[in-house]
């Protein structure tokens, strides 16, 4: 049971590193490329740069959350409430991380056009496969 729960956390705090990747890393240039019109791109790229900080934070609490579980682990007197406690909290503060990403996310999708988008996150996906070379 344990072991299932230790599992399905490292899952969630290690999910979705390729979206949290492209939009940290290589989303901007091709949302300059893309949006034509300068107040709409502006917009899109503000609300990109709240985008990018939640997931900074969900990658950084995630961090200190995995930290943590291994000093549990690592320590012969850890009980099973200490457990259940971290895992509790992490799996509340994820849900309140996701939640605002994905609310950022709508945000900056307000000011990008279906069109757009998918023209962004082909050019994204390129630029990220040509920077792993």
């Amino acid at each position: 049971m344990i072991a299932a729960t230790i599992l399905a956390i490292f899952i969630l705090m290690g999910g979705g590193s390729m979206f949290g990747d492209l939009m940290s890393n290589y989303i901007e240039d091709p949302i300059k490329a893309t949006i034509a019109e300068q107040e709409r791109r502006e917009m899109a790229l503000d609300a990109q740069d709240e985008l990018k900080d939640a997931i900074k934070n969900l990658n950084k609490r995630s961090s200190k959350d995995i930290k943590q579980l291994n000093e549990l682990v690592e320590n012969y007197e850890s009980t099973p409430q200490e457990f259940d406690q971290l895992l509790a909290d992490a799996f509340a503060r994820r849900g309140q991380e996701v939640e605002e990403i994905w609310k950022r996310r709508s945000v900056m999708l307000t000011h990008i056009k279906a069109d757009e988008w998918a023209s962004i996150i082909s050019s994204a996906k390129a630029e990220a496969a040509e920077g792993k070379k």
